[in-house]
């Protein structure tokens, strides 16, 4: 059969790179106008704790005619103010290490490499902290805008739905993944996007890592033969359908996720897929007895277990860190002295309480007497509840002791309208998700075969319906037909723990968290836009007309969202 080539002479398909920055800039100019409106309307916002920590008590302080000053405080409203405080002067509260180190440490490094670079900057203990507003503003717009082109990548990696046959062709690919992209900037996170908030860079690094675990699916597609895949145009090597390109990639993916949970603690929810896979080559090899190598089964198994581990040491690491600091524990209270003083931090004198942590009368450094020694140093201390935990979390500590979030803490009828609030929200992460599990997996990919620029007869298939022509790329699915399986059935793996993650996060949003904060941290799970997507560009029937209904009305709501959600954010009233 001689395939069909579709082509695209729309702009925006033909430049999407483009199409995603200019509807970025647009969007984001449509937010600072909220802003900006939102200021001029209320002169002086209801906390003033973001003016003192940016402009301090001076001229420059509170009431000062500066807009633009003025205009970077409310961006740093609500919980920004802890991210900018601690990137200032590093941890001091345990409050504060309920908000993840990974945009502290972005902002810290940032500055320094500036000041390394020799640019005019205010020095390291100048009484405000406009720098680290600035810098944390710049990265989460710039994390934003990134997280936006790699989600068009990703989309592109992805096999075509297979419940609509508009998507056979690489125009409808491109199509989807565009929009699929673009759907993120418009996402109702909004301003949380924008604001020195970790929500934009723990999607960046979480869409990143989703995009390297599907380029290592689509690279145990390259097998020896002597056709040419359609993935990366080259002769693989192996033939076991597990590649050590493969590992590879899924080490990358690993760390990328790992990278977002230093962001947000909800981000180690992408290790779903190591786990999933792990389960399902196990389950393969001790039960179904396949065929694969046992050293290349065994190498799989511990790229995947490595990857985990990286995931999880996101959360892992600066909890250790928060240990090693705050809890008197023999040797390593020792040796947190001995950090504590090589970086200049003194223990309180006195025994009349307070402390450099802000413990009150406990934690390392209070009510230590200044000439006890070290006996008394160590006979003194009175370690956190936390600290002797059989999992010492200092972050599940302080969201308890002071969010009160725990299962059901949230459940009380003054936060009934909260709850509607996110109910939208949750309903289309969850429909999102039970439509792709409900789905039977799709059978392997059907083949077309065509002849090369050599002359040479190659075969291509395609992971989601018809076969194409030879100028497909991966970015519309396309394998060997005879080496797709193993790349196939982890694509489904991959896609089906996505959807499984959102499932989670709904539930955990609903019994656990302050149910609200679900429109913003589902803006770093791909699945929901990806979903979406395929609603809006459904042709053909009454039943995808209702679907493109469907997908144009959470578009509104969306950008509704948003807007209205701007103006609450800048004017510091709930429940932004």
């Amino acid at each position: 059969m001689t395939p069909t080539t579709t082509t695209s002479t729309s702009p925006a398909l033909t430049h999407p790179h483009s199409t995603i920055l200019k509807s970025f800039f647009i969007w984001k100019l449509l937010l600072l106008t909220i802003a900006i409106g939102s200021t001029l309307v209320n002169d002086r916002a209801y906390d003033t704790s973001a003016d003192l920590l940016l402009l301090g008590h001076g001229d420059d302080g509170v009431g000062s005619r500066n807009f633009g000053k003025r205009l970077l405080t409310r961006f740093t409203s609500w919980d920004a103010i802890y991210f900018v405080s601690a990137a200032k002067r590093d941890y001091v509260y345990e409050q504060e290490w309920a908000f993840g180190t990974g945009l502290v440490v972005w902002v810290r490094a940032l500055l320094r490499a500036l000041h390394t670079l020799g640019l005019p900057l205010p020095p390291a203990n100048s009484p405000t902290a406009l720098v680290e507003a600035t810098a944390a503003l710049v990265l989460s717009n710039a994390s934003h805008l990134l997280a936006s082109l790699v989600l068009y990548h990703l989309a592109l990696l992805l096999p075509l739905s297979s419940g609509s046959n508009s998507h056979s062709s690489p125009f409808q690919a491109e199509k989807l993944a565009l929009l699929t992209s673009l759907l993120h900037i418009f996402s109702p996170a909004g301003l949380f996007l924008s604001a020195p908030y970790a929500e934009s860079s723990c999607a960046l690094f979480s869409f990143l890592g989703w995009w390297f675990y599907a380029r290592s699916c689509l690279s145990d597609s390259e097998q020896d033969g002597a056709t040419t895949t359609a993935v990366s145009g080259k002769a693989g090597r192996g033939g076991s359908g597990l590649t050590v390109k493969g590992d590879i990639n899924l080490l990358l993916a690993g760390l990328s996720f790992g990278l977002g949970t230093l962001f947000r603690s909800n981000g180690i929810l992408n290790g779903l897929p190591f786990a999933w896979e792990i389960l399902s080559i196990l389950s393969g090899f001790l039960i179904s007895g396949q065929k694969t190598p046992l050293l290349r089964t065994l190498t799989r198994l511990i790229a995947l277990g490595l990857g985990g581990i990286f995931v999880a040491a996101g959360s892992i690491v600066p909890q250790t860190v928060a240990w090693l600091r705050y809890c008197p524990s023999g040797s390593l209270w020792l040796f947190n002295k001995f950090l504590s003083t090589s970086s200049g931090v003194e223990a309180v004198s006195g025994t009349s309480g307070g402390s450099a942590r802000g413990y009150g009368g406990s934690g390392v450094g209070a009510g230590v007497s200044a000439d006890g020694g070290l006996e008394g140093l160590v006979t003194q201390e009175e370690a956190r509840e936390w600290c002797t935990a059989v999992v010492p979390s200092i972050y599940t500590f302080v969201q308890k002791h002071y969010w009160n979030v725990g299962f059901f803490r949230y459940w009380t009828l003054p936060n009934i309208p909260l709850f509607l609030l996110a109910a939208p929200m949750l309903a289309i992460l969850v429909k999102s998700a039970l439509d792709q599990l409900s789905q039977r997996p799709p059978s392997p990919p059907a083949t077309a075969t065509t002849a090369n620029s050599d002359g040479k007869s190659i075969t291509l298939t395609s992971a989601s319906g018809p076969a194409s022509s030879a100028s497909d790329t991966p970015s519309s699915g396309f394998v060997k037909s005879d080496e797709s399986t193993t790349a196939h059935q982890r694509m489904q793996i991959l896609i089906r723990s996505a959807a499984a993650e959102q499932v989670l996060l709904s539930v955990l949003a609903v019994s656990t968290y302050h149910v609200q904060i679900i429109t913003r941290i589902s803006s770093g799970y791909p699945l929901w836009y990806w979903w979406l997507a395929q609603q809006l560009i459904g042709a053909g029937g009454d039943k995808n007309k209702n679907k493109k209904k469907l997908g144009k009305g959470i578009v509104m709501f969306m950008v509704m969202y948003a807007a209205i959600q701007g103006v609450l954010f800048t004017s510091f009233l709930p429940p932004a």
